[in-house]
């Protein structure tokens, strides 16, 4: 029997607090990142990046500005600078961006919102096309009409737009939040919560998206963000604003039903606390590959208090609340940015506005942070925009931020209006972070005119296989049309944009309206540091349709059942959404059987009486 002294006891819990205990990084100012001039001095607005020129370096666009617009382009020249270029992009404040691929061309898009003259009523909402090489430049798309939105004040969040292909059907979809200056005829007032989907290259606004009954409850004041939290395969969303005198703040989160709907989730105002000025969004912060959801805002409801709650995913739309007082978190109106800063595999917050001022989040993988203020503190900025984005290529994430610095006296060393670029400089002891694997066992199913993607989890040297988030791509044969769930160079499986975007957190996607005959496909793995791997791929063109098993398989109550109507066993798996085997074994000839499921929600079945291989899936509810 091993005896242990008190001395010995405490020595190894407190090294074991030690060893729990995350460390920080260091940042260093990029002094000078420009060729030629200086970094705008600017807030309330977005600074994206993205691969505008498909040459591999991600570049950089900033749209902002309170009372005096701006927009301006910032290539990357490979060599640590970043030189501007002229575009017709509108000049906006109070302004959102993003980028994406509306047209499946192979190039990056942008899509704008903002004011034209820095008040709440000249909003406008505008599509840009890249007109690809040689020049690159972004086109207005003049038949393509949005809403127009603005932010509600300086000091309001500016995640105004997210992207996301929530029908599954190979276009990204665009949502929209915030301030239309005017009476929007959907609303009937200027709060706007919009949806429009992409028709193969136009969009159409979709007035009843839920329940095929209703608009989304209209808000403004917050932002707008895209998750699955049910991991069936299909993006959630969840927005936060005012709606008006008697509800004053909420935050709605609806659940994507697989069939171009949406259900509101009704324990929404029990569950969420609801704000204005702050950021909603969807995170793992446990690393169990279930997406949870952060509040981070002021609460009107409760005399503008600042708060920050986190809500863990049960796996069940039900969520476990941490209020910030336990995580660590600090609450206020906030921009934020997510990923594994320090890797050591878990998802890091950083949030810079009121209350937080810019402060980064190291998870402690306990459901509690770290906070650290930001250092250098000529950084420190609030009513602007954050990025953590590897703009040096080396695997690590790095840090942008501008807006407002309260106390600056306007000098270089002590500036008003920051706007910098910090290179993550790691600590001792941390390794650069590596690309995760290729996801192995890549299938491609046709069920239903519709293909069905599937593959085994990948590995990473830092995030766990189970926390690890996915993206496919699908290449049309014979157009070249090329889309990808979040952008990413197919060849290379660099992600050529960032930000707080959606991703695929299981192990299969079903694609609507595609197949074998007419597209190749690959999936990629990414890892908590937004780090993409290379694309496993199949080769298709050779694949045929799987025959089909004279097997029944359908739900009931909570449960599966398998009916096999051959002369022959059948062996079966039935794979949830996250990768896991929930059932296997053998179903005997003329025999039925049954068994409930985890949770509910799709699962893949997959057949085999060793001479043809089918799968099929099952919705439980």
């Amino acid at each position: 029997m091993k005896h242990f002294t008190l001395i010995g006891i405490f020595a190894m819990l407190f090294s074991l607090t030690t060893m729990a205990q995350p460390v920080p990084v260091t940042w260093e100012i990029v002094e000078n990142p420009l060729t030629e001039g200086d970094l705008p001095m600017t807030a309330s607005g977005k600074q994206i990046w993205g691969d505008v020129n498909n040459d591999g370096l991600i570049d950089f666009f900033q749209i902002s500005g309170q009372g005096t617009p701006f927009s301006g382009l910032f290539m990357n020249n490979g060599d640590g600078t970043f030189t501007e270029v002229l575009t017709d992009v509108a000049m906006l404040s109070l302004s959102s961006a993003a980028f994406f691929d509306f047209d499946n061309d192979g190039h990056l898009d942008l899509i704008v919102c903002g004011s034209l003259d820095g008040t709440s009523t000249a909003a406008i909402t505008d599509l840009y096309r890249n007109t690809g090489a040689p020049d690159y430049a972004f086109e207005l798309v003049e038949d393509a009409f949005f809403v127009g939105i603005s932010a509600e004040g300086g000091d309001n969040n500016t995640h105004l737009i997210e992207v996301v292909d929530y029908d599954n059907d190979g276009w990204l979809d665009v949502f929209l939040s915030g301030n239309a200056g005017g009476e929007w005829e959907v609303s009937g007032n200027a709060r706007v919560v919009a949806l429009y989907k992409n028709n193969q290259g136009s969009f159409e606004l979709q007035e009843t998206p839920v329940d095929g009954t209703r608009n989304f409850r209209s808000m403004n004041g917050g932002g707008i963000h895209a998750g699955d939290v049910t991991n069936n395969g299909y993006a959630d969303m969840i927005v936060t604003g005012y709606v008006d005198g008697d509800v004053q703040t909420v935050t709605d989160l609806y659940i994507n039903n697989g069939d171009g709907t949406f259900s509101y989730y009704e324990d929404s105002p029990e569950v969420f606390t609801g704000h204005q000025q702050g950021e909603t969004f969807f995170a793992d912060i446990n690393n169990d590959g279930w997406m949870d959801i952060v509040e981070i805002g002021r609460d009107v409801n409760n005399g503008w208090a600042s708060f920050a709650n986190i809500y863990i995913n049960d796996g069940d739309l039900g969520f476990t609340k941490i209020e910030h007082s336990v995580s660590g978190l600090i609450g206020g109106g906030a921009a934020v940015a997510t990923g594994d800063i320090n890797n050591n595999g878990w998802v890091d917050i950083v949030a810079s506005g009121w209350g937080p001022n810019t402060t980064f989040f190291y998870n402690k993988g306990d459901n509690t942070f770290l906070p650290v203020p930001i250092d250098p503190d000529r950084a420190r900025a609030r009513a602007g925009s954050v990025n953590f984005v590897d703009f040096t290529g080396d695997g690590n994430l790095d840090f942008t931020i501008f807006g407002y610095r309260d106390g600056g006296s306007g000098t270089p060393e002590d500036p008003t209006w920051p706007n910098f670029l910090l290179k993550n400089m790691l600590a001792e002891g941390i390794q650069d972070n590596q690309p995760p694997t290729a996801p192995a066992n890549f299938t491609v199913g046709n069920v239903d005119g519709n293909a069905v993607l599937s593959w085994d989890p990948a590995s990473d040297d830092t995030t766990p296989a189970g926390a690890l988030r996915y993206n496919v791509y699908a290449k049309h044969k014979t157009n070249g049309q090329l889309y990808t769930y979040f952008p990413a160079d197919p060849e290379t499986g660099m992600l050529t944009a960032n930000g707080v975007r959606p991703l695929i957190s299981g192990t299969t996607i079903t694609l609507h309206g595609m197949t074998t005959a007419d597209y190749d496909f690959g999936v990629q793995a990414i890892d908590n540091g937004n780090l993409g791997g290379p694309f496993a791929t199949i080769d298709v063109t050779s694949a045929r349709e799987p025959l089909a098993l004279n097997v029944q398989v359908y739900s009931f109550d909570n449960k599966v059942f398998i009916n096999n109507l051959q002369d022959q066993p059948v062996g079966y798996q039935v794979v949830a959404l996250t990768g896991q085997v929930v059932a296997s074994g053998m179903c005997n000839a003329q025999s039925r059987l049954d068994f409930t499921v985890p949770h509910r929600g799709i699962y893949i079945i997959q057949l085999s009486d060793r001479v043809t291989v089918s799968s099929t899936k099952v919705m439980v509810f």
